[in-house]
């Protein structure tokens, strides 16, 4: 795939991982060996452990046939009596929406019942419940207190979950050594998610030194029982060698761990990957459908690279209609590559009425976003008149933004409006650094005219010889009016030739007649290349 403009570059952010899951299922009652008859014996003569006991076993089908209605039944009775474990589990039936109908309102209630009582879990599940606002107002503070109780018996999902609330200053003042100790109690029970974390924490120096190779250490660790965070953030360090040394082979590898388990910046990693050969052989119909996976989940850098292999026959049939409606989806969601590529489509009339009044609206939001291309492009369009009144004015400013971030035909029409004077003041100074500026970045139209400055001494003293460098440095390039302008000086006797070979031959001895001045003029060949 072609990447100019918008290369990957595998730079998708790695990000603290959201707010710790909800609750698990009640835990099973101790003495489970115990014959199912002697539960129920027990539990009708109100023993409250009993009653708990036989809950459980209709909840989870243990030597009953499961019937969550009854476990509700059982697990009130116990609750009621004040058994802490049947008050958490009540609660979790409400929430789930096991043999009642979910009361989120309800499960609070029997949470808090159990919390107050001692139960981890439920301490945790209320934390949880305010944190998020389940059934309740969000209470960051409030989630605090309870994850706090929790974490402190032990509870691995309380500690993760105090962790994330200091490591985002949510409820309590940010504290990122405090988050990192609680996220290493975590892991070291085995959660998964407090190790990425703490891979996090190692890759980004907070709460502890940089370490990049401690971070692969832990999200390996992570990685290794499954968590696609963990798998994707281990591709991500071996794509940029990131305390690894960098292999592309394992980046892909590691990405796809991730991708199969359905993280969705995973697949795009995996059909860029696909799409532009790194770490794996070239395949864009195998890319595709890696887009395709990521694109369902909505990710807009997939939907425009779906787009993009349409539109240039990658993997597929070149079908534009296709391609401008990926790009549309991609565009939509604020993807200001996928705005350009619109754009593009608009002023082209590819799968799209050409209409530049839409392609002008895209490429502006495009270039609010600080879109490099789009921004040279809407200047294009001011400069012109397309979609918009003409206005050289504008089209300097978007112009500058666009030269700004050394994009060379930012750079390169920004020096022309100079050298006419055309929105701004007239200053061959300034083209000249322009042109320079544009040179350096390859751009063969910024070498003619450095040429055609040196040429004519304009803005620098006049020298016919560094004139030809730079028109041999364009003609090498293919670029006809550098190729003319070096015909011109070898019929006018003005500055030597060399390098040039048959490409200079066709204009050698010629007369003004033959190869006239004009050639010498610029020539603004401003051609949208997505």
């Amino acid at each position: 795939m072609k990447t100019k403009s918008y290369a990957l570059g595998l730079a998708l952010a790695l990000s603290l991982p959201w707010l710790a899951h909800a609750e698990d299922p009640a835990p099973g009652p101790a003495n489970t060996k115990i014959d199912l008859k002697y539960w129920v014996e027990f539990a009708k003569q109100g023993n409250a452990a009993a009653q708990y006991g036989l809950g459980y076993r209709y909840a989870n089908g243990e030597g009953v046939d499961q019937d969550d209605a009854e476990a509700v039944d059982w697990y009130r009775k116990s609750a009621d009596q004040g058994n802490a474990q049947a008050q958490y589990a009540l609660a979790y039936m409400y929430a789930s929406g096991r043999g009642v109908d979910t009361d989120l309102k309800q499960a609070n209630d029997w949470y808090l019942k159990a919390a107050q009582n001692g139960n981890a879990d439920a301490q945790y599940a209320i934390g949880y419940s305010y944190a998020n606002g389940r059934g309740m107002a969000v209470s960051n503070e409030n989630a605090v207190t309870w994850y706090q109780k929790s974490a402190i018996q032990g509870q691995a999902q309380a500690q993760y979950a105090l962790g994330y609330m200091y490591a985002n200053g949510l409820g309590v003042r940010q504290d990122e050594a405090i988050a990192l100790g609680w996220y290493r109690k975590a892991a070291d029970q085995g959660r998964p998610d407090a190790q990425y974390a703490i891979g996090y924490m190692y890759d980004n120096g907070q709460g502890t030194e940089e370490n990049q190779e401690q971070a692969v250490a832990w999200y390996k660790k992570a990685g290794d029982q499954g968590s696609a965070q963990g798998l994707y953030a281990v591709g991500y360090a071996y794509a940029n060698g990131k305390g690894v040394e960098r292999n592309d082979a394992e980046a892909y590898s590691w990405y796809m761990k991730a991708a199969i388990k359905g993280r969705a910046d995973a697949q795009y990693a995996v059909g860029y990957s696909l799409a532009n050969g790194i770490g794996v052989a070239r395949d864009y119909r195998q890319a595709l459908q890696w887009y395709r996976k990521a694109a369902d989940q909505g990710r807009p850098d997939a939907q425009y690279a779906i787009g993009y292999l349409y539109a240039n026959g990658q993997g597929v049939k070149t079908d534009d209609d296709s391609a401008a409606r990926w790009y549309r989806k991609a565009a939509e969601q604020g993807d200001a590559q996928g705005q350009y590529a619109l754009a593009y489509m608009y002023a082209g009339g590819r799968g799209v009425g050409r209409d530049y009044g839409k392609a002008f609206d895209w490429y502006q939001k495009a270039a609010s976003q600080g879109h490099a291309d789009a921004q040279y492009a809407l200047g294009y369009m001011y400069e012109n008149g397309q979609g918009t009144t003409a206005d050289k004015s504008a089209a300097a400013s978007w112009y500058r933004k666009a030269a700004d971030q050394n994009n060379s035909q930012g750079e390169y029409a920004l020096a022309y409006l100079y050298y006419q004077g055309a929105g701004v003041p007239k200053d061959y100074g300034q083209t000249v650094a322009l042109f320079r500026k544009a040179a350096d970045h390859g751009d063969a139209r910024a070498e003619y005219g450095l040429g055609y400055l040196y040429y004519n001494g304009y803005g620098v003293p006049k020298d016919s010889k560094i004139g030809a460098d730079w028109f041999n440095k364009a003609a090498a390039k293919g670029l006809p009016e550098a190729q003319h302008g070096l015909s011109y000086m070898e019929a006018n006797g003005d500055g030597p030739i060399k390098d040039l070979g048959p490409l200079g031959q066709g204009g050698a001895g010629k007369k003004d007649s033959d190869v006239s001045t004009g050639w010498l003029l610029f020539h603004l060949l401003m051609v949208l290349v997505p």
